[in-house]
């Protein structure tokens, strides 16, 4: 059955890809683009002068709060550049997904399970994440590898949710719920596969620094010269093999 209110998020999701583009291309790292896309509809509708959390300072299309450009080396101006904001809220994202590695052993670095527990740590924030995390683990016996997030989806539909700290029971299992219907936005944009969390080109802001505990979780980008070495290796070996 049609869902006029998801092909209208999808609608707008593809206008946001539209204007933004060029920089979602760079910047998204190993989120799939339209995912990435989907987030920013989520966020801020596109308009970079969408008011966010004047607690937290959130600006721009990501809504990235003051603190977030130190963790990347910069200051905190970094993040009104609108391009610099697409870049340095895509590279916390990755952050997000590399740190539910670290620290969740079922979690699959890499997987769309990863990315979107990144984003639950902004839906209800990164203590409250792992909060519902060890609930669920305790409520279900255990967590399943590489399906974390649909685990916690279970728990929190089954118990009614979890309050964490101002947010109500029913707007946490709101929210996290909701994540699956962002990432089905976002593969409706573009049906891009995920990667691991990945390091992307310096924005206008300069070039940037990954905390020392989760670099080892970042990789770099294969270029599109050797993708054509490597493609033409394998084949290579396929003929020779034949």
């Amino acid at each position: 059955m049609a869902d006029p209110a998801f092909d209208g998020d999808v609608a707008r999701a593809q206008a946001i890809y539209q204007q933004l583009g060029p920089w979602i291309d760079r910047y998204h790292g190993g989120l799939p683009a339209g995912v990435l896309a989907s987030f920013i509809l989520h966020e801020s509708g596109g308009d970079f002068s969408a008011p966010g959390d004047a607690s937290l300072g959130e600006i721009g299309f990501l809504q990235v709060a003051a603190y977030v450009p130190e963790l990347f080396g910069y200051d905190a101006d970094a993040r009104t550049d609108p391009e610099s904001n697409v870049a340095i809220g895509s590279l916390e994202y990755a952050l997000e997904a590399a740190y539910w590695a670290l620290q969740v052993p079922e979690v699959m670095l890499g997987s769309a399970d990863s990315w979107k527990l990144a984003r639950l740590a902004f839906a209800v924030g990164r203590a409250g994440s792992r909060q519902l995390a060890a609930q669920a683990r305790q409520a279900l016996g255990g967590l399943t590898a590489g399906d974390v997030y649909h685990d916690i989806v279970h728990y929190v539909t089954t118990a009614g949710g979890t309050p964490l700290g101002s947010q109500s029971a029913a707007t946490v299992a709101k929210r996290v719920v909701d994540i699956d219907r962002q990432w089905a936005i976002g593969q409706a944009v573009s049906n891009d596969l995920p990667g691991y969390p990945m390091y992307v080109p310096d924005p206008p802001a300069g070039p940037y620094t990954i905390p020392n505990d989760a670099e080892g979780y970042f990789v770099q980008p294969i270029s599109g010269t050797m993708l054509i070495i490597v493609g033409g290796a394998l084949l290579a070996y396929l003929l020779y093999t034949r």
